[in-house]
């Protein structure tokens, strides 16, 4: 058994995690800067110069002034001044247009001073927009440039988005861990009490960030509304249907909602729950009993899924880079009904009682080892999730056992192998969660593997939504003439990512296994599928490895090594090492009972 830290990986970090926030804050200012100066000012001004005056004016003075930089490239800006009546008074401007400084996004500048070129120094008169509030306001030019402006906008979008996630991250970061050092210099032989859920005397869940999906949804909607009520508003969509494109970024706002959707829907059910337990710590070998706790009455026919999870989370350092891997170990679920809770003032209570078999991992009380020198941490969560749906509220457990109890699991490894080893049911369970249906026999061999097409299709849906604005951007990029350098970018990847998002959407595949061969049958969604029929002697075995990662989650399938020279990727997602594993061993059991009973 590996010796993990006593607390939580939320908390592990040394409070100088907090300068993230001062890492975070160039992004923040940047974007809003931006913003504040260049694109929501001339989106007002647009707005705003909607309900101006037309009035005749004389062009006193027209140029086009380039700008090369040092790459090569070169910017434009039109230059003029006018002059204008308005009741009686003559005025003069020099705005040309709302978008000030020089850009070579499309062909505005060049044709904007053809037209007033030939008005130079002419009595014969041009036109002009005047504001009857302030009259000494007018500009030549009142037209929605769209495309420069849904470039604008990637940045008062992206950048403060991400220099608050790095911000509000770090800070949290740095307050945990002061909490955690606090509370262990109070309490330098409980270990289960140094984290901050665990401090109070019942264990808290875990904040499910609903308040940072809210804003990031509602900042989304703020930089990208005005601009797409704007395109709807002034007919653009009529005369330029391109324009259409720039619409897409603002449907990036479903990502964000909708999880805040499902963390609401949670908190609607039953609040934030909260776990009373009869001992402290909990420990493997012994029942983990207590009482949920709910500061909301759930209705009497809500059923409550309560599942028990162990957790290994390990850190790879190279150099200064460091990764992250979490997988599950153990999971036991459990049915709560809440027609059984107790009333209180507070809310409800709900007696929940599981045992925990000996030998899982977990944290070690007394341990002179360096808890994280071998980068290996357990962690022991409860997930409760109401029968509505929603994202589930998560609490940490704390689970620990003394040094003396660590050596006796160590010196049964065959029986803490055999406690991790998922069962059948749980093998379907899991599979289940990540939208895979299957089968197995009474011997606990499979009989059908289902991956159909949109398995991940929470993910599709983003990648397409995202990958669209993507690729608005870059076709309003080509549109304009933007820097090669915009277009090489937004070129590469948006096509990319849009092609994962459909491929993800489209794919899928089914293993249909009888004793005497196992049938894979591709398919792209329902207009086109192959299939490929193997005999027990065809297989060569089952091996399991990883072949995608996101965040610290990695991903693994199940391949079939033929004898034909080549590897058949059988089924893939899969959160769980062991699970892959296990899959793997119940294919290979397949094999050995079908070979033994083929013919000599």
């Amino acid at each position: 058994m590996s010796r993990a830290t006593p607390s939580s990986p939320k908390s592990s970090k040394p409070p100088g995690s907090g300068c993230t926030v001062l890492f975070g804050m160039p992004f923040i200012l940047a974007g809003l800067a931006i913003g504040w100066f260049l694109y929501f000012p001339a989106l007002s001004s647009w707005w705003s110069a909607r309900g101006w005056e037309e009035v005749p004016c004389w062009i006193e003075d027209a140029d086009m002034k380039t700008s090369r930089g040092h790459k090569g490239g070169s910017t434009q800006k039109t230059e003029a001044t006018f002059r204008y009546k308005y009741r009686g008074r003559t005025l003069h401007s020099d705005q040309v247009s709302f978008y000030g400084g020089s850009d070579n996004i499309g062909d505005f500048q060049q044709r904007v001073h053809a037209q007033i070129r030939t008005h130079e120094g002419q009595e014969k008169p041009f036109r002009c927009f005047v504001n009857p509030a302030a009259p000494e306001e007018a500009v030549l030019f009142r037209d929605l440039r769209w495309g420069l402006m849904l470039l604008l906008s990637v940045f008062p979008l992206v950048f403060p988005l991400v220099g608050f996630l790095i911000s509000v991250s770090g800070l949290l970061d740095s307050r945990r861990a002061a909490l955690a050092k606090k509370m262990e210099i109070q309490h330098p032989d409980e270990p289960w009490r140094w984290q901050a859920e665990w401090a109070g005397g019942t264990v808290q869940a875990y904040k499910n960030s609903l308040p940072s999906f809210l804003i990031a949804g509602g900042w989304i909607l703020l930089v990208q509304g005005p601009l797409a009520l704007a395109i709807i508003v002034s007919g653009t969509l009529f005369t330029e249907p391109l324009s259409a494109l720039a619409l897409l970024p603002t449907l990036l706002a479903w990502i964000p909602l909708s999880g805040a959707w499902n963390r609401l829907k949670g908190r609607l059910a039953f609040g934030r729950p909260s776990l009373w337990l009869k001992q402290q710590p909990v420990r493997p070998g012994h029942t983990l009993e207590g009482e949920l706790r709910f500061d909301r009455v759930p209705s009497p026919r809500e059923v409550i899924q309560a599942r028990l999870r162990c957790q290994r989370t390990v850190t790879h350092r190279r150099g200064k880079n460091t990764s992250t891997e979490t997988e599950t170990l153990w999971e036991h679920t459990t049915t709560l009904s809440a027609s059984e809770a107790r009333r209180e003032i507070t809310g409800v209570a709900l007696p929940l009682s599981v045992e925990i078999p000996r030998g899982l991992p977990c944290g070690v009380i007394g341990s002179a080892t360096n808890p994280n020198a071998n980068g290996v941490r357990h962690e022991w969560t409860l997930e409760i999730t109401p029968s509505s749906g929603g994202k589930p509220a998560e609490l940490p457990l704390p689970v620990f056992v003394t040094a003396e109890e660590a050596k006796l699991a160590e010196a049964d490894p065959a029986h803490v192998k055999e406690v991790i080893t998922p069962t059948t049911d749980q093998l379907v369970e899991r599979l289940k969660f990540r939208g895979i249906h299957a089968e197995f026999d009474s011997e606990g061999i499979p009989t059908l593997i289902d991956s159909p097409p949109g398995q991940a299709r929470a993910m599709a849906v983003f990648l397409i939504l995202f990958g669209s604005a993507w690729f608005a951007i870059f076709i309003v990029l080509v549109k304009q003439d933007a820097p090669w350098i915009f277009r090489l970018v937004w070129g590469l990847s948006s096509p990319l990512i849009l092609g994962m998002g459909l491929w993800t959407l489209i794919y899928g595949r089914r293993i249909e296994i009888t004793p005497d061969e196992l049938r894979i049958t591709t398919r792209l969604a329902s207009f086109y599928s192959w299939r490929e029929t193997y005999a027990p002697r065809h297989i060569i075995g089952f091996t399991s490895d990883t072949n995608m990662r996101s965040g610290n989650q990695s991903y693994y399938r199940v391949i079939a090594e033929t004898t034909f020279g080549k590897k058949r990727s059988l089924v893939g997602g899969i959160t769980e090492s062991i699970t892959a594993e296990t899959l793997a061993k119940r294919l290979d059991a397949w094999k050995k009972h079908g070979n033994d009973s083929g013919p000599p």
